[in-house]
């Protein structure tokens, strides 16, 4: 209670003392006194609230730093010192008596080769329920830690339940949109394909030449939509293959009398390991006795409607007749 509502109260009952005296109404003074004691009262309780709320941020800054200062001895202990810290040989004690395994496919991150040689640090064993990841020493379950908290980043990402800040307008006024124009690197590996398979192009030039990649992340070979809506997505794969059998009319050995070109998007949350055929071409090769060699170009674009968290990539069925030539081989996306 206010000083003014107070006085408003002794005010009136000044003006009313007279008939009010007789009901046993309260008396001006008393009435003056019991708003002293409401507003003491008052006093004391904001005091109490704002004591209270100092106690619980500071606990909570104190409760921040000890996890964190705990957290960081143990990591640092790891790796600077050569014998284990406490912390770590009561982990290991119980991995040695107990073994702890999950199932890789939880912690895997992606597609890619590099995202599955990540899988290395554990002890990987192949069982009914299919490859499980088991954890023997401290440093590995710090790892695995690292790799759940990554992939739940992930999916809590793609089910919008994460925001990813693209950055403000351009200077003219309009929004400045995702957007990545990538150029292939592929290095023609030497190896068997067999016919009717599948190799992903991981290997891309996206921040030099002609490649950017804006408000979007490059990862392992596949672009990384930051905010979900409309998008063209786009790629041009260029083919050469050689003959090496001319004079006989045969040429070179060729599993398969068709290539083959595909976008492919990858999630985390998506079903049948996270991998979804976007668009596809294939391209029927032309047959010639004389022959010496054959070029083919695929070019792929439509508009998609994509989900935040989605990565884009290319996948082709013969890495070994893609061109070197960055210009003839590309893939991106712009938001729309």
């Amino acid at each position: 209670m206010t000083d003014a509502e107070c006085s408003r109260g002794l005010i009136e009952g000044k003006q009313n003392n007279v008939t009010r005296a007789n009901n046993g109404a309260l008396k001006p003074e008393r009435y003056l006194e019991e708003c002293e004691k409401l507003r003491t009262q008052l006093d004391r309780t904001k005091t109490y609230l704002y004591g209270l709320a100092a106690v619980v941020v500071v606990g909570a800054v104190i409760f921040i730093s000890i996890v964190a200062g705990l957290y960081g001895k143990l990591s640092h202990d790891m790796a600077h010192h050569s014998h284990r810290p406490k912390v770590g040989e009561q982990v290991a004690k119980i991995l040695e008596n107990k073994e702890m395994c999950f199932s890789c496919g939880k912690i895997r991150l992606g597609p890619s080769p590099e995202e599955d040689t990540m899988l290395n640090t554990f002890v990987r064993k192949d069982n009914q329920k299919g490859e499980q990841c088991c954890v023997e020493t401290p440093a590995q379950l710090l790892k695995l830690l690292e790799l759940f908290i990554e992939r739940t980043y992930r999916e809590e990402m793609a089910k919008g339940n994460i925001k990813v800040h693209t950055g403000g307008n351009t200077g003219n006024g309009k929004e400045d949109k995702p957007a990545a124009h990538l150029m292939g690197v592929n290095r023609r590996p030497d190896l068997n394909q067999p016919p009717g398979s599948q190799f992903s192009i991981s290997n891309w030039i996206y921040n030099q030449d002609l490649a950017f990649a804006k408000k979007v992340t490059y990862r392992h070979g596949r672009i990384v939509v930051p905010v979900p809506g409309l998008y063209y997505v786009y790629s041009q794969i260029s083919f050469l293959e050689l003959f090496m059998n001319r004079d006989s009319g045969n040429g070179a050995s060729t599993e398969s009398p068709s290539l083959s070109h595909y976008l492919y998007r990858y999630n985390i949350i998506y079903p049948n390991g996270g991998e979804e055929k976007m668009i596809q071409n294939s391209i029927t090769k032309c047959w010639g006795q004389n022959k010496g060699f054959g070029e083919y170009t695929s070019y792929l674009g439509a508009v998609f409607d994509l989900r935040q968290g989605d990565e884009i990539f290319v996948k082709v069925s013969n890495l070994t007749m893609v061109v070197k030539d960055p210009k003839s081989n590309y893939f991106g996306l712009f938001k729309l």
